[in-house]
């Protein structure tokens, strides 16, 4: 596996490029910090949103390994599974509050880790 981070050419919004995705994840908070990456066919979005970091994965072809969802823990987050609080049913929990990713989505998983100052 590898991931690889995604350049910006121009300046992008996130709110652009996954409109439907950071809108149920903000809720209009402003985001500090936000990187894009690519793992093997699976998005990674990285976004520090001041409180947390949310990292979400979406594969639009297959479901996310766990052993993809501890590679990015490790990497992006040099942390654990343990200490981080992982939404395997993101997908459902967008579609029951309005939310419909605006390409098709075969898996869809939250990663938040709460940010200690």
């Amino acid at each position: 596996m590898k991931l690889v981070e995604t350049p910006l050419r121009s300046n992008l919004d996130l709110g652009t490029q996954y409109p439907n995705v950071t809108g149920y994840l903000s809720s209009k908070k402003p985001i500090k910090y936000y990187k894009i990456y690519s793992l093997d066919r699976t998005q990674v979005i990285y976004a520090d949103v001041f409180d947390k970091i949310n990292i979400v994965l979406i594969n639009s072809k297959k479901k996310i390994s766990k052993q993809e969802i501890d590679y990015v823990i490790k990497r992006l987050l040099d942390t654990t599974r343990e200490e981080v609080t992982i939404h395997l049913d993101m997908k459902e929990k967008m579609e029951k509050k309005g939310f419909t990713p605006s390409k098709p989505v075969k898996d869809l998983i939250l990663i938040q880790k709460e940010v200690t100052e």
